[in-house]
């Protein structure tokens, strides 16, 4: 009896047991199974997931990481990398990522399963914030690719190219080319005037950039229109005193003017904008005049002038008068140079018409010192010309952004006294200006037609050719003066390396200028929210310098660490420590994803200013946010790679 209740027992013990390892077992085959497909997004320092570029024609996106079944990836489509968790990386990471493959997601900041593996010789990673944008070729030789950052900084500096350099990729010729692309760089180095990237060939489809599909046929333009130049004008108009309902008269007579000059059968693409500004109103006195805009567009550039027209008719002069010697003349420029999308075979002019200098480089109401020469420069690497109408008193200012510049950029510098009986001089004068300018545009224009027909005779196949003051015979025949020469040259596009092709996917160094001209624009890359997140976090400093100026210095620190607490979730008391500057705790809060010269300044150095220090740092932050407000606000920076929304904003932008 005892033998056979111990065999029972026995046989009990046995069955549990095995019911035990079985349930133990299916609790590790579920689990490996879960943890093989637990990622999270690979993330750079700054927060941002990594993204791949496909950057070939037969690449696949692979159901696993060791199988052959898959579809196809898109030529320059992005996908965004994915990592194993922690567990999953020590545990299964032999098993599930072996190879040349990585896990990747179709949509940014996915966790668990992936989309898909990637081979890791299909596309390049785009680990920056930053992205850079080829600016237009006129008055530039064509961008080359070099395997070596010596050989590009080189051929920046001399626009030649030295023996033995290898270069990997050249810029396509975009008034020669057969498809209409825009090409974006994505910035993997940065080092003084060059940087490191690659080629992304993309097309411009309604106000979205998206990737350009391999098998994409893309539309070819008749020739007239691949080589037809056109004109970009932005009129800068001063809006407080009384001579501002005749100038918009004249204004409006004189675009209208030009209007119907182009639909009587001038082949040129005309786009006119208009922005206009005053002067900073006094804080202490006149309250009234503070409120509202330093500068503001009445239209962006447009192909419909009556736009233009409309936004002429429907601005009033201001109400409030104050008397003051300067206005925001600089600003207004800095902004129209920065903040305008010109176009690359454009020929490209600002119109300022003010009656008052600009603030002086350190007056108090010029906060972020801008200068002559500064603007005089950047629009200079834009190859824009500025043509001045000082209303009033003759101004040296004025007389300086117009002729202080190279001679190819040179613009018009026209001088009209202010009286009832000539206010109406201003019309003749600006009639005169705009009509030297489209004599200029038809001159290019025919030296464009005829250098781009094959039995053109050898003189017309470089633009040089036009400025040889041994050649009067030429310069007669299109009846040019030397000043205009120089100004045609500088637009017209190179022609000697016509026959560059696109490259697919080329990664080297790039030159940041050629020859002192502009060969990139520079972007921040951000989606929507984190662009929000860092608008409102400005927004809030520059309220809480308000409060510094009047109540000090720990009040404007303490202000700051609310509002950093208040979107990072941390005490605030490890916010803003001493010692570590502003920008360093807006970046370790990952708002701030880039270095920032108006920020850099520390808690210590807080307790020496003054209140004009803190209203300073107000007057700069709310013109940053107004003008970011404004650029989220239209839907045509709105871009996409593939099926993501993306904004690209200028890097002059940002404080």
């Amino acid at each position: 009896m005892n033998i056979s209740l111990y065999h029972k027992h026995s046989y009990l013990n046995k069955g549990k047991l095995t019911t035990i390892v079985v349930a133990i077992l299916l609790l590790f085959v579920t689990y490996t199974a879960t943890a093989a497909y637990h990622y999270e997004p690979d993330k750079t320092p700054e927060n941002v997931q990594k993204k791949a570029v496909i950057i070939k024609h037969d690449a696949r996106l692979f159901n696993d990481a060791t199988g052959f079944r898959g579809s196809s990836a898109q030529f320059m489509h992005i996908y965004f990398l994915m990592k194993p968790t922690r567990h999953t990386r020590f545990s299964f990471r032999k098993k599930y990522d072996q190879g040349n493959r990585v896990a990747v997601s179709v949509r940014p900041y996915k966790t668990g399963r992936p989309d898909g593996w990637l081979d890791k010789k299909s596309f390049v990673k785009w680990n920056t914030l930053q992205m850079i944008k080829l600016e237009p070729q006129s008055g530039r030789k064509l961008a080359k690719i070099f395997k070596n950052r010596y050989c590009a900084k080189l051929f920046g500096k001399k626009g030649k190219v030295k023996r033995g350099c290898k270069v990997l990729g050249t810029e396509p010729n975009r008034f020669t080319s057969k498809t209409n692309f825009q090409l974006l760089i994505p910035v993997f180095q940065k080092r003084r005037k060059t940087y490191q990237g690659g080629f992304i060939r993309v097309y411009e489809k309604d106000s979205a950039v998206k990737a350009a599909h391999a098998s994409l046929k893309m539309p070819t333009p008749s020739r007239l229109h691949r080589h037809r130049l056109g004109y970009d004008i932005v009129f800068v108009v001063d809006k407080l005193k009384s001579h501002f309902t005749p100038a918009m008269e004249v204004l409006e007579t004189i675009i209208k003017l030009m209007q119907q000059s182009v639909s009587k059968g001038k082949d040129m693409p005309l786009r006119i904008g208009v922005l206009f500004y005053r002067h900073r109103g006094d804080r202490n006195r006149n309250s009234s005049c503070v409120r509202g805009y330093l500068t503001k567009w009445g239209q962006h550039l447009t192909a419909d002038v009556n736009r233009v027209i409309d936004a002429l008719a429907s601005e009033k002069p201001d109400t409030c008068y104050d008397e003051h010697k300067n206005d925001a003349v600089l600003d207004a420029l800095n902004r129209v140079v920065s903040g305008t999308q010109w176009k690359d075979n454009h020929f490209k002019s600002i119109i300022l018409v003010g009656d008052a200098p600009p603030y002086p480089v350190y007056d108090r109401k010029n906060p972020m010192r801008l200068s002559v020469y500064q603007i005089n420069k950047r629009a200079l690497k834009k190859n824009i010309r500025i043509i001045t109408f000082k209303l009033g008193n003759d101004d040296k200012a004025f007389r300086k952004l117009a002729l202080d510049t190279a001679a190819t950029n040179r613009g018009q510098y026209y001088n009209i006294p202010i009286s009832t009986n000539n206010i109406q001089m201003f019309k003749p004068n600006l009639l005169k200006a705009m009509t030297n300018e489209w004599q200029m545009l038809e001159i290019a224009q025919s030296l464009v037609d005829n250098s781009r027909r094959e039995n053109t005779q050898a003189k017309f196949r470089h633009s040089a050719d036009i400025v040889r003051l041994d050649n009067q015979a030429l310069l007669s025949k299109y009846k040019m003066t030397q000043y205009q020469a120089l100004i045609i040259q500088a637009r017209l596009p190179d022609t000697t390396e016509a026959t560059a092709v696109a490259p697919e996917f080329v990664k080297g160094w790039i030159p940041q200028e050629i020859q002192n001209q502009s060969a990139v624009g520079e972007f921040i890359f951000m989606d929507k929210f984190n662009l929000k997140t860092l608008t409102n976090a400005l927004g809030r400093i520059a309220k809480a310098a308000l409060i510094g100026s009047e109540d000090g210095s720990m009040a404007f620190i303490r202000s700051i660490r609310h509002v950093l607490a208040a979107q990072t979730r941390v005490p605030a008391n490890r916010l803003f420590r001493s010692g570590e500057s502003l920008a360093g705790t807006l970046k370790k809060a990952k708002i701030l994803p880039f270095r920032t010269d108006i920020l850099t300044f520390t808690a210590q150095e807080v307790n020496t200013w003054k209140p004009t220090d803190y209203r300073r740092i107000n007057t700069v932050l709310n013109e940053k946010v107004n003008i970011l407000v404004e650029f989220m606000g239209n839907p045509k920076n709105s871009h996409y790679f593939g099926n993501t929304r993306h904004f690209y904003v200028p890097r002059a932008f940002f404080p």
